[in-house]
């Protein structure tokens, strides 16, 4: 079996959880998964089964979209619901809040919270922040905000806190918790996040998921690695090209785009391509035995 499964993860399992889950459904190890989510976050999960591995560094590029609850007034150790109160704060004044979201939209320098899955020096920061090590200093991630918007009216809260769901859609890497802050800081205040729910991961929406329940019932949707990568353009290959991929040498293509993937009569994808002269084409990863 080869293939994809885009799965809308629950919260309280981690990804690797999810991974463990379709290696013994599917009585294999090869399964990874494109784009982390953390444990406290739900939604669209991209996964690849054996040969749908090799295809998650072009799934993972791809944008991504979330809804999700900010609380202000209140900031956590691990920025959402889940941690230990460090710090609140009474502020009622939100009047500049849809300015401060429009200031967000475009280039956007973020730097990756402390319990984060960024690595340094081989290990993860949030290893350092959970044996209470002082959290290293890790460059600042640049990513692109496309809409950043209210998806309901603020609410006051019984404790004095503020909540408000927003959706975001931006590129890849942004840290959900960390915006949350970041909103509230250009506020004047402080935040944590209550929901994180990734609705969209490039092509792959949360619709078209499959549910856990379904998932351990057996009842599972897969994608064919074709399918899953339709933003990339496709030539169908003759049979006199088929050995020339096989060993992966380079062909002349009537195209002009960077990336291209290569596939049979029955539509099956035996490689992909990208471009390195013109029309000269060199192998990138190639599906044939």
């Amino acid at each position: 079996m080869n293939g994809i499964v885009v799965l809308n993860k629950p919260v309280g399992i981690s990804s690797h959880d999810c991974v463990n889950l379709l290696r013994r459904t599917f009585s294999t190890k090869k399964v990874g998964h494109a784009g982390t989510l953390d444990k406290e976050a739900s939604g669209v999960l991209v996964l690849g089964i054996n040969k749908g591995t090799k295809i998650m560094p072009y799934l993972n590029q791809d944008d991504k979209g979330y809804a999700f609850t900010v609380v202000f007034n209140q900031a956590t150790d691990t920025l959402d619901h889940s941690g230990e109160i460090l710090e609140e704060k009474t502020w009622d004044d939100f009047s500049s809040l849809d300015n401060v979201l429009k200031a967000f939209l475009g280039p956007y320098e973020q730097q990756p919270p402390a319990y984060s899955a960024v690595k340094h020096q081989g290990k993860k920061l949030y290893e350092y922040a959970r044996n209470n090590q002082a959290i290293p200093k890790v460059k600042p991630r640049d990513v692109y905000v496309y809409s950043l918007k209210p998806l309901s009216n603020l609410k006051k809260r019984p404790n004095g806190t503020y909540e408000i769901d927003l959706f975001v859609e931006s590129s890849k890497g942004l840290y959900v918790r960390q915006l949350a802050m970041d909103i509230a800081k250009a506020i004047g205040t402080v935040a944590h996040t209550m929901r994180i729910h990734r609705t969209q991961s490039g092509q792959f929406a949360i619709e078209d998921a499959t549910e856990i329940e379904e998932l351990k019932a057996g009842k599972i949707k897969i994608l064919s690695l074709h399918e899953a990568l339709r933003s990339l353009p496709a030539i169908e290959v003759s049979d006199e090209d088929i050995f020339a991929i096989k060993n992966g040498q380079k062909l002349t293509l009537k195209h002009d785009a960077p990336t291209i993937k290569l596939i049979d009569k029955n539509a099956e994808l035996l490689a992909i391509y990208r471009q390195v002269d013109g029309a000269i084409y060199k192998a990138e990863k190639v599906f044939l035995q």
